[in-house]
């Protein structure tokens, strides 16, 4: 029995004795820790240049994450590479070649700047040149993470802007026109309204390859004012020069009703009471009477305030007198534009 027992104990040990083994195992060991230089911000992919009025614009987006697929929390700086070269035939010698660092945008916040729209502005380009653009995200330890898509900009000599813009403004429109610019491969607009600076972006999503613009997403009554500008392919690049004088236009509704027609008028004991058909326009306002003696030149107007119902009692009338009745249609824009006159109206005021 003794034995049996002894047996059993030295069991029990050695399956202790294993999970200890295991747990020491599967626990006790840890991984090799990781260099804090390889844990960077994620690489940039859309860096794009744009060129606007003689300048180049760079522009990306900064990263949310680290190369750990971590959360961003240390992000410190970006830096803007550039190498040049010449172009030869289609072919650019020296491009890519030794970049340095030609700006440095220093990061206050890592997450009001996480997942924001960049930029940066170059006005000392030289002429007949190509340069190559990297942006690098640096966080606060000075890793730098690697290299974004490169981008490359062929420069020279931007086209002068366009001469006699002239427009004309219209009912939620407005259209454009100017005198071309030899060399150009295109034009681009830009429109701002009043006390707002220009966007980056035009109003046409291309190069214009004509001379003119209808601008049909304005608003009646908003000033705006407009820029047009030329736009020059040199190489891969769409080259933007100066914008022209500012243009300012105003967009307003300055077609009329059309007349109203079906004018009636009959005697009545309370005056002369008029009617006619109802106008189809969706901005009309109303309608104004007028009235003149058989024998008077002038119309006068008897409705301070445009009628809202086709209906009008004239009750100012002499008995045995002709007069002669016309309306017109009021729309509701600033300028409450009229229609012409009605189909003229005679009729002898004689009720009894």
């Amino acid at each position: 029995m003794n034995s049996m027992n002894c047996r059993s104990r030295r069991a029990k040990a050695l399956i202790l004795l294993g999970a200890i083994l295991l747990l020491a195992l599967g626990c006790g060991i840890k991984a090799d820790p990781v260099p804090w230089e390889t844990v960077v911000p994620k690489r940039i992919v859309d860096l794009r240049g744009i060129t606007r009025e003689g300048r180049l614009i760079l522009e990306w987006t900064a990263p949310k994450e680290n190369t750990d697929k971590l959360p961003l929390v240390d992000l410190a700086a970006f830096q803007v590479l550039r190498s040049d070269g010449i172009l030869i035939g289609e072919e650019c010698r020296g491009c890519g070649e030794n970049p340095k660092v030609v700006s440095e945008m220093k990061i206050d916040s890592t997450e009001e700047a996480k997942g924001k729209r960049m930029s940066a502005v170059f006005e000392d380009l030289e002429l007949q040149k190509v340069y190559v653009y990297t942006v690098i995200s640096i966080n606060r330890r000075g890793h730098p993470g690697s290299p974004s898509n490169p981008v490359e900009i062929y420069w020279d000599e931007p086209l002068q802007p366009p001469g006699a813009v002239r427009g004309e403004r219209g009912d939620k429109r407005v259209d454009l026109a100017w005198d071309p610019v030899e060399g150009t491969a295109g034009y681009n607009v830009y429109r701002r309204e009043e006390g707002k600076a220009f966007p980056l972006t035009p109003l046409n999503r291309e190069p214009l390859g004509v001379t003119e613009y209808a601008d049909l997403s304005v608003t009646n009554e908003t000033r705006y004012s407009y820029s047009v500008r030329s736009v020059r392919r040199v190489g891969k690049t769409d080259l933007e020069g100066k914008g022209s004088l500012d243009l300012p236009l105003t967009p307003t509704d300055l077609i009329p009703p059309t007349a109203p027609s079906g004018l009636v008028a009959i005697p009545l004991q309370e005056g002369m009471e008029l009617s006619w058909e109802r106008n189809r326009e969706p901005d009309l306002l109303g309608y104004d009477v007028y009235r003149r003696k058989v024998g008077e030149q002038e119309y006068g107007k008897l409705n301070s305030t445009p009628l809202a119902k086709e209906i009008y009692l004239d009750k100012d009338v002499e008995q045995g007198q002709e007069y002669d009745y016309v309306v017109t249609a009021v729309d509701n824009s600033v300028q409450k534009n009229e229609s012409p006159y009605s189909e003229e109206v005679r009729v002898k005021y004689q009720y009894r």
